[in-house]
C-alpha cells in the first residue's frame, strides 16, 4: 500500500474572508476550504473586525480542512494574511482590547499628521508614506481613545501585530510572538535597511517597541499547532501580496500586478540596496531562511475589486463572473476615476471622492462595470508610466494574478495600455500557492517537482498610437477631477 502524499496547508487571511489550502508535493491544490468575514463599516472612512470573528473564521476554515485529510500528512502550515490590518491583545488574557481595525480604516488621520517627522523621513526609513492606511497611526489612535489599551500597556501585557501574527499567536497558545519583514514593514515602524524596529519611529508615534513583535525571516520556525493529537509545525509568515508574487521567481527587472481588492504593481529592483522614489512604495520581499530580501517598488490602486462590490451597493445586481461579458457588451463605457479612499501610487491624493462622467440616458450596468474595469487598468497604467519616466523599464513580459486577473477583457485593456505581453497565471490562488511554495522549499522537498501553473499570453491588439491618444484622453479626465472632484 503505498504512504498518502504528504501535505502543506496555507491559511489565508483576507479582506473579504478566511481560506485554507491543502497543496500537495506538485504544487496541485487537492482541498479547500473558505467562509466569508466582511469588516465592519460603522460609518464613513471606517472599517474594523471584531478579533475574536476573525480568529473563529479562520479557525473554522482551518479545523474543516484539517478534517478532510489525514493529519500525519501534514509537513507543514503557512500563514498569510492582508497587510496594515492590526491587532491590540492582551497577553494574559489573548483577548483583542481594541477592534482590529482593518488597512483600509482612515480614523487615524489626526494621529498620522501630527507624527513628528517628515514624509521624506518616513520614506527614507520605511519605504512608505505617512498616511492613516498604515499600523502605527492606527496604533496610536487607539492608546489615544482607548483607556484599555493605554491601561493594558501600562501593566507591561500589550502585544501590537498584523493579521498573522495574532493567529500565529493564538495557533501556538501563545508560545510565538513574531512577524516577517514584509509584514513587519506596513507597521510603518520598521527600518527597511536594517530589517529591525526604528527606535526613531517608535517615539514619533509613541510606539514602545516592546508590545511589537520579533522579526524573523518570511520562511523561519514559527512554532507548532495542535489539533486532534497531530502537531503542525508553522514554517511561513507573509504579507498576502509578496506571497502572491513567491509563487513564481520573481527575478529582478521583472513586473508583476496582483488584481483583487486593490491592485498592485511591483517590480523587482533587485536585492543590493533599497531603491527610493518618491510616489513609490519601497516593499521587501519574502524572505528564505539566510533573511536576504529583495526591494520592490510598489505601487497600489486603493481600490480594483472593491469599485465592484461599491456597484454592488449602489443597486447593481450583477454577478462577478460576468464582469467579463459585461465589459465586452458595453458600447459607451462610463469615465470613472474610483477614488474609494483617495488615490494611490503616483498620486497619494485622499482628498478625492468617486468620479463619474460620460453619463447619458443610453447608459446602463454593462456601462458602469466597463468603466469600473477600464478604470483599474488605467490606474496601474499610471504607475507603470511613472516608473519609465523615472528609469525603470515595465517591460515585457509583466506577470498578472489575482482574482480580478480572471476578467479577460481587464488584461487585454492592460497589455493594450501597456503596449507589452501579459501573463496571466491561469491558477488565479497566487497568494496561497506562493506561501505553500515558500513553506515545501523550507521543510526541504524536492521542489523539482513543483509545477507552475500554466500561463495565458495575452499581446497588444492596438497600435502604440491609439494607446497613447487613449491615455491622453484618460489623464485629461483624472486632471479635471483632480481640480474639480474634492
Amino acid at each position: 500500500m503505498m504512504n498518502p502524499k504528504p501535505l502543506i496547508l496555507a491559511l489565508d487571511q483576507g479582506t473579504s474572508g478566511s481560506r485554507a489550502f491543502a497543496v500537495e508535493p506538485n504544487g496541485r491544490v487537492c482541498h479547500h476550504q473558505s467562509a466569508v468575514l466582511a469588516p465592519l463599516r460603522p460609518q464613513e472612512g471606517l472599517s474594523e473586525y471584531d478579533a475574536q470573528d476573525l480568529l473563529q473564521n479562520q479557525l473554522d476554515v482551518l479545523h474543516a480542512l484539517l478534517d478532510e485529510v489525514d493529519g500525519s500528512q501534514v509537513a507543514a502550515l503557512a500563514v498569510t494574511s492582508q497587510r496594515s490590518t492590526v491587532v491590540l491583545w492582551d497577553k494574559t488574557t489573548g483577548r483583542a482590547v481594541a477592534p482590529v481595525l482593518t488597512w483600509e480604516d482612515g480614523r487615524a488621520a489626526q494621529e498620522a499628521a501630527e507624527a513628528d517627522l517628515s514624509q521624506e523621513e518616513i520614506h527614507s526609513i520605511t519605504g512608505l508614506y505617512k498616511t492613516p492606511y498604515y499600523s502605527a497611526p492606527k496604533i496610536a489612535w487607539c492608546l489615544r481613545h482607548l483607556p484599555l489599551v493605554k491601561k493594558t500597556l501600562e501593566a507591561g501585557n500589550l502585544r501590537v501585530g498584523p493579521v498573522a501574527s495574532y493567529l500565529i499567536w493564538r495557533l501556538t497558545g501563545g508560545a510565538v510572538f513574531a512577524v516577517d519583514p514584509t509584514l513587519a514593514q506596513r507597521m510603518l515602524l520598521l527600518d527597511v535597511r536594517t530589517k529591525t524596529w526604528s527606535e526613531k519611529l517608535c517615539r514619533a508615534f509613541g510606539i514602545p517597541p516592546s508590545c511589537l513583535p520579533e522579526i524573523l525571516p518570511t520562511a523561519a520556525d514559527y512554532g507548532t499547532y495542535e489539533y486532534k493529537g497531530y502537531c503542525f509545525p508553522i514554517r511561513v509568515c507573509a504579507g498576502d501580496q509578496q506571497a502572491a508574487v513567491a509563487f513564481r521567481d520573481f527575478l529582478p527587472g521583472q513586473t508583476c500586478i496582483n488584481y483583487g481588492t486593490g491592485a498592485f504593481l511591483l517590480y523587482n529592483a533587485g536585492a543590493e540596496k533599497p531603491v527610493f522614489l518618491p510616489g513609490m512604495l519601497t516593499s521587501l520581499s519574502v524572505s528564505g531562511r539566510k533573511g536576504t530580501c529583495d526591494f520592490l517598488l510598489e505601487g497600489p490602486v486603493n481600490a480594483a475589486g472593491s469599485v465592484l462590490q461599491w456597484l454592488h451597493a449602489q443597486g447593481m445586481s450583477f454577478e462577478a463572473a460576468q464582469a467579463d461579458a459585461l465589459c465586452r457588451a458595453s458600447k459607451h463605457p462610463v469615465w470613472l476615476l474610483p477614488a474609494l479612499g483617495g488615490l494611490g501610487a503616483p498620486y497619494w491624493d485622499f482628498s478625492l471622492s468617486a468620479v463619474a462622467a460620460g453619463l447619458s440616458p443610453r447608459t446602463r450596468e454593462a456601462d458602469w462595470v466597463c468603466g469600473a474595469v477600464r478604470a483599474t487598468a488605467c490606474l496601474v497604467a499610471d504607475i507603470a508610466a511613472y516608473l519609465r519616466a523615472n528609469g525603470f523599464g515595465v517591460n515585457g513580459p509583466v506577470y498578472a494574478s489575482g482574482g480580478l486577473s480572471r476578467v479577460e477583457w481587464l488584461v487585454q485593456y492592460q497589455a493594450d495600455l501597456l503596449q507589452t505581453e501579459m501573463r496571466v497565471a491561469q491558477e488565479a490562488e497566487s497568494t496561497v500557492l506562493g506561501a505553500a511554495r515558500l513553506a515545501a522549499q523550507s521543510v526541504g522537498w524536492p521542489m523539482a517537482q513543483w509545477q507552475y501553473p500554466p500561463e495565458r499570453k495575452v499581446v497588444p491588439q492596438i497600435s502604440a498610437a491609439q494607446a497613447a491618444d487613449f491615455y491622453r484622453q484618460w489623464q485629461k479626465f483624472v486632471a479635471w477631477c483632480r481640480q474639480y472632484g474634492k
